[in-house]
């Protein structure tokens, strides 16, 4: 069996959709919504680059954690470092972390093209985030790495993806996805949509969050308004409503905790039948820059180190219809 892949188009990061963009496509990334994915492929982000720690961690790990995926299965893995195309569509692209072949003569990629029908990706996972996974040997994985694994047998062709994750360091697991074309199609279909109607035509998708809402709307247009609607009067009315229900909670919270505190007066925890219940300590003391102080003192140098924050707007609900 073998798999076209477009190696003229290799380049560390193509213009197109990558594995790990698919989750946020679909608005299942936790990491990143369609909207912030936009803005990156139209060159309209804000975001500064910065090379992550746990990013870096992840790819100082692969190695390892493909040893030990090889000691586990006793097959192979071969690491294929240029980005794999789609045959058909060129937008369609992923950096596979490796294919796996049966031993370890055995070729996966030749002349472009993918020779091998099993690859694998290799993942670090806090041990806070366990219960996202399922138990070893199983297909529950989160959303985001499944949708991956489907991206990547869409374009390389490949019938098996495995998962080795790696959960707090100590915690080995492995996970088999087998290639499911409707479910494919499906997931290729909505990628697709977003690609052509929405970043080829610079189009943005729909605001999912409030923070994409200021994202695509930074700043309004001076003195301008817009007529509303009987469908936005009435979330105007949902809204303050779910909102005075908020801080009526908010208040009864405070009360509540008032009381606890009080109890508990000097005391640094709470226990009960000799467990723990909550405790109240004080942070650690930090330093701080007096600005105010800076400035009326050394006004020249304050100045040096001062920058212009644009301000963000804000939203205040004047009246309701």
């Amino acid at each position: 069996m073998s798999h076209s892949s477009n190696s003229s188009n290799q380049r560390s990061r193509p213009f197109g959709i990558g594995g790990s963009d698919v989750a946020a496509v679909l608005g299942l990334s936790p990491y990143k919504s369609a909207l912030e994915l936009w803005c990156d492929l139209v060159g309209r982000s804000t975001a500064t680059d910065q090379s992550l720690l746990h990013l870096r961690f992840g790819q100082h790990a692969e190695s390892f954690i493909a040893k030990e995926y090889e000691l586990r299965t006793g097959l192979s893995t071969k690491e294929h470092k240029q980005p794999l195309f789609h045959p058909e569509f060129d937008f369609m692209y992923g950096h596979i972390d490796r294919f796996v072949c049966a031993d370890a003569d055995a070729v996966s990629v030749v002349n472009g093209k993918v020779v091998t029908d099993r690859l694998l990706e290799c993942k670090t996972a806090s041990v806070f985030n366990r219960l996202e996974w399922g138990d070893d040997g199983s297909k529950e994985v989160p959303a985001a790495y499944l949708l991956q694994c489907i991206w990547y047998m869409a374009i390389t062709g490949c019938e098996t993806a495995d998962i080795a994750a790696l959960i707090g360091n100590n915690d080995f697991r492995l996970y088999t996805i087998q290639r499911d074309r409707e479910l494919e199609q499906l997931v290729v279909s909505h990628v697709k949509t977003f690609w052509f109607d929405h970043v080829l035509k610079k189009s943005p998708p729909p605001p999912s969050s409030v923070l994409d809402a200021q994202l695509l709307y930074p700043k309004e247009m001076a003195d301008s308004n817009i007529e509303a609607n009987e469908n936005v009067v009435g979330s105007l009315k949902e809204f303050v409503e779910i909102s005075n229900q908020i801080k009526t909670l908010t208040t009864e919270c405070d009360r509540i905790k008032s009381e606890i505190l009080s109890y508990m007066g000097q005391s640094e925890k709470l226990t009960f039948a000799g467990k723990t219940l909550a405790t109240w300590k004080s942070s650690k003391s930090s330093q701080r820059i007096d600005t105010k102080t800076l400035v009326s003192d050394h006004p020249d140098i304050a100045s040096k180190y001062t920058q212009t924050v644009i301000g963000s707007r804000r939203f205040l609900v004047k009246g309701v219809a």
